[in-house]
């Protein structure tokens, strides 16, 4: 059997779940009792294994193989997805770098067709290795920040990231350009609410404690580019604390930034306890194209 002979079909998270002879159908021009005779006769694989279960349910990942040519098939070339960066990868763990304008993973209130890095990366891994590997996202970050993604690729590997996030052993390392200028050097410990009945937070003495180290790195004109050392975890601290100082994140009109593309926030560094050794484990992300212009000293 030729290459050109064979289809290589992934299973998107679309249609995790699905049962074997509705999927084929379903991204095929294959009749469902065509579908079944080729299942039937051998010829379809999943994951470097026939199947001959018509009933057998899918998972998103999987690698399915049917040995007959994409022409027959009725089987369109398979759109490119943009690649997602690995910035490290071991038996244990993965970090991705996330662009701007990606979601970490799925969300009630995605674009039409949009894929989220997770899915992106779950299907890069599987088509790589001809099967679905094990890929659990560990964090989040909002869409319009960029940085270090942590997923783990081996379910041993959770329970100790879980407790190292627990009890603050993680070390995080944002960089941000805000509308202002900060003082050289500062740590706001405030704590941190949700806003009733809308997906924004604040500082509410009734609120989780957060503490933030904040600082300066260059200036120019109206702006400030900064670096946030996060000592807690709450969501949006970053854009929190900065506006709360009078600060805002460029971009991020929710808490009152100047307009622009996208909240101008990246997660440059995430160091961490490996969950195998139990040693420290530093992985930086480059600054995104968006960023560089803040990074040089204005002339």
């Amino acid at each position: 059997m030729t290459a050109s002979a064979l289809t290589r079909l992934l299973v998107p998270p679309s249609l995790a779940g699905e049962r074997l002879d509705r999927f084929l159908p379903a991204v095929t021009t294959l009749s469902r009792r065509r579908s079944r005779d080729l299942v039937a006769a051998g010829e379809v694989w999943r994951n470097g294994q026939p199947l001959r279960v018509q009933s057998r349910q899918l998972a998103a990942g999987d690698v399915i193989d049917v040995l007959r040519p994409a022409v027959e098939l009725g089987v369109p070339p398979r759109p490119e997805l943009e690649p997602v960066e690995v910035l490290h990868e071991d038996r244990s763990l993965l970090f991705a770098n996330k662009p701007a304008g990606v979601l970490s993973q799925p969300a009630e209130r995605r674009r039409e067709g949009e894929t989220a890095l997770d899915e992106r990366l779950l299907l890069q891994l599987a088509l790589a290795a001809g099967r679905p590997p094990f890929l659990r996202l560990v964090h989040r970050l909002d869409r319009g920040t960029s940085g270090v993604l942590l997923f783990a690729t081996d379910p041993r590997a959770l329970p100790p990231l879980s407790s190292a996030w627990r009890e603050g052993r993680v070390q995080r390392r944002y960089l941000a350009v805000v509308s202002g200028c900060p003082p050289a050097e500062e740590e706001v410990e405030q704590p941190i609410a949700r806003v009733e009945g809308a997906w924004r937070f604040e500082v509410e003495p009734g609120g989780k404690p957060a503490r933030t180290r904040i600082r300066r790195l260059n200036e120019g004109d109206g702006w400030s580019l900064v670096e946030c050392q996060l000592e807690t975890g709450r969501t949006h601290q970053v854009r929190v604390h900065l506006a709360h100082l009078g600060y805002p994140v460029l971009g991020d009109r929710l808490y009152g930034g100047p307009p622009g593309d996208r909240p101008l926030l990246h997660a440059a560094e995430l160091t961490l306890p490996h969950p195998r050794t139990g040693k420290a484990l530093t992985v930086t992300a480059p600054p995104p194209q968006d960023l560089t212009p803040y990074l040089t000293v204005p002339v």
